[in-house]
Protein backbone atom coordinates (compact mmCIF):
# COMPACT_ATOMS: atom_id res chain seq x y z
CA UNK A 1 0.00 0.00 0.00
CA UNK A 2 2.96 2.29 0.81
CA UNK A 3 4.47 2.05 -2.63
CA UNK A 4 1.41 2.73 -4.46
CA UNK A 5 1.15 6.18 -2.39
CA UNK A 6 4.09 7.22 -3.00
CA UNK A 7 3.78 6.55 -6.89
CA UNK A 8 0.63 8.95 -7.18
CA UNK A 9 2.55 11.30 -4.52
CA UNK A 10 5.48 11.55 -7.52
CA UNK A 11 2.79 11.27 -10.15
CA UNK A 12 0.94 14.24 -8.95
CA UNK A 13 4.00 16.62 -8.67
CA UNK A 14 5.05 15.99 -11.92
CA UNK A 15 1.70 17.20 -13.24
CA UNK A 16 2.54 20.60 -11.65
CA UNK A 17 5.84 21.17 -13.52
CA UNK A 18 5.47 23.88 -16.21
CA UNK A 19 7.30 22.82 -19.47
CA UNK A 20 10.72 24.84 -19.96
CA UNK A 21 10.61 26.33 -23.82
CA UNK A 22 13.60 27.79 -25.19
CA UNK A 23 12.76 30.12 -28.29
CA UNK A 24 15.92 31.31 -30.67
CA UNK A 25 15.14 35.29 -31.00
CA UNK A 26 17.43 35.22 -34.35
CA UNK A 27 14.37 33.02 -35.87
CA UNK A 28 11.40 35.09 -34.91
CA UNK A 29 13.08 38.81 -35.54
CA UNK A 30 13.45 38.44 -39.39
CA UNK A 31 12.15 40.19 -42.16
CA UNK A 32 12.17 43.95 -44.00
CA UNK A 33 12.09 47.22 -42.60
CA UNK A 34 11.69 50.40 -44.49
CA UNK A 35 12.43 53.69 -42.90
CA UNK A 36 14.41 56.52 -42.37
CA UNK A 37 18.05 57.71 -40.95
CA UNK A 38 18.23 60.44 -38.45
CA UNK A 39 21.31 62.22 -37.01
CA UNK A 40 21.60 63.07 -33.54
CA UNK A 41 20.19 66.36 -33.39
CA UNK A 42 16.93 64.98 -35.29
CA UNK A 43 17.68 65.50 -38.60
CA UNK A 44 16.21 63.20 -41.29
CA UNK A 45 19.10 62.44 -43.52
CA UNK A 46 18.01 59.40 -45.63
CA UNK A 47 14.18 58.36 -46.33
CA UNK A 48 15.15 55.23 -48.07
CA UNK A 49 16.54 53.43 -45.67
CA UNK A 50 15.61 49.33 -45.70
CA UNK A 51 17.12 47.10 -43.06
CA UNK A 52 16.76 43.61 -43.60
CA UNK A 53 16.91 40.93 -41.34
CA UNK A 54 17.85 37.49 -41.38
CA UNK A 55 19.08 34.20 -39.00
CA UNK A 56 22.67 34.23 -39.21
CA UNK A 57 23.35 30.50 -40.33
CA UNK A 58 25.63 29.15 -37.82
CA UNK A 59 24.65 26.00 -35.65
CA UNK A 60 23.86 26.82 -32.05
CA UNK A 61 24.48 30.75 -32.45
CA UNK A 62 21.53 33.11 -31.95
CA UNK A 63 22.78 35.84 -34.23
CA UNK A 64 21.40 37.77 -36.76
CA UNK A 65 22.40 39.04 -40.01
CA UNK A 66 21.44 42.78 -41.01
CA UNK A 67 21.81 44.65 -44.01
CA UNK A 68 21.11 48.22 -44.20
CA UNK A 69 20.71 49.86 -47.69
CA UNK A 70 19.87 53.06 -49.10
CA UNK A 71 20.37 54.85 -52.22
CA UNK A 72 20.69 58.46 -50.89
CA UNK A 73 23.61 57.53 -48.56
CA UNK A 74 24.82 54.79 -51.17
CA UNK A 75 25.22 52.76 -48.25
CA UNK A 76 25.00 49.41 -49.01
CA UNK A 77 26.42 47.24 -45.25
CA UNK A 78 25.95 44.04 -44.00
CA UNK A 79 27.07 42.81 -40.00
CA UNK A 80 26.36 40.16 -37.58
CA UNK A 81 24.81 41.21 -34.36
CA UNK A 82 24.17 39.16 -31.11
CA UNK A 83 20.47 38.96 -30.37
CA UNK A 84 18.40 38.25 -27.53
CA UNK A 85 14.77 38.57 -26.07
CA UNK A 86 14.39 41.21 -24.07
CA UNK A 87 10.53 41.69 -22.68
CA UNK A 88 7.45 40.67 -24.15
CA UNK A 89 7.54 41.09 -28.02
CA UNK A 90 11.32 42.98 -27.66
CA UNK A 91 14.56 41.88 -28.85
CA UNK A 92 17.54 43.56 -28.54
CA UNK A 93 20.50 43.27 -30.30
CA UNK A 94 24.56 43.89 -30.43
CA UNK A 95 27.64 44.16 -32.23
CA UNK A 96 28.59 39.95 -32.77
CA UNK A 97 31.64 41.12 -35.33
CA UNK A 98 34.20 43.34 -36.13
CA UNK A 99 32.70 44.11 -39.68
CA UNK A 100 29.63 45.79 -38.09
CA UNK A 101 29.65 49.52 -37.74
CA UNK A 102 31.42 50.55 -34.52
CA UNK A 103 29.07 51.31 -31.83
CA UNK A 104 25.58 49.97 -33.71
CA UNK A 105 23.24 48.04 -31.88
CA UNK A 106 19.02 48.49 -31.84
CA UNK A 107 15.84 46.79 -30.91
CA UNK A 108 13.09 45.71 -32.21
CA UNK A 109 9.78 45.87 -30.99
CA UNK A 110 6.87 44.09 -32.36
CA UNK A 111 6.78 45.60 -35.91
CA UNK A 112 9.18 48.86 -35.30
CA UNK A 113 13.16 48.90 -35.40
CA UNK A 114 15.26 51.09 -34.11
CA UNK A 115 18.63 51.01 -34.92
CA UNK A 116 21.42 53.04 -33.41
CA UNK A 117 24.99 53.37 -35.02
CA UNK A 118 27.86 55.58 -35.61
CA UNK A 119 29.12 56.05 -39.47
CA UNK A 120 32.34 55.13 -41.05
CA UNK A 121 33.60 58.27 -43.00
CA UNK A 122 32.71 56.66 -46.08
CA UNK A 123 29.13 58.13 -45.05
CA UNK A 124 30.05 61.42 -44.54
CA UNK A 125 27.57 63.80 -44.98
CA UNK A 126 30.13 66.52 -43.73
CA UNK A 127 33.52 66.84 -41.96
CA UNK A 128 32.16 65.97 -38.76
CA UNK A 129 29.18 63.58 -39.32
CA UNK A 130 31.10 59.98 -38.79
CA UNK A 131 31.40 60.98 -35.38
CA UNK A 132 28.15 61.75 -34.72
CA UNK A 133 25.83 58.92 -33.70
CA UNK A 134 22.51 57.97 -36.13
CA UNK A 135 19.52 56.58 -35.36
CA UNK A 136 17.49 54.32 -37.93
CA UNK A 137 13.88 54.19 -37.31
CA UNK A 138 11.72 51.65 -39.28
CA UNK A 139 8.61 49.79 -39.55
CA UNK A 140 8.07 45.95 -41.17
CA UNK A 141 7.01 45.93 -44.48
CA UNK A 142 3.91 44.70 -45.16
CA UNK A 143 2.45 45.08 -41.45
Amino acid sequence: MLGVLFSLTFAACDDDDDPVTHTDASVLVGGTFNGSMFDEDGNEKASDVVVTISKFEAENTQAITVKIASATLKMDQEAVFNVAKAGENRYTFGNGSAAAARNTGGVIEGNDLTVYTSLSSKFKFNATSSAKRYTIKAVKAGE
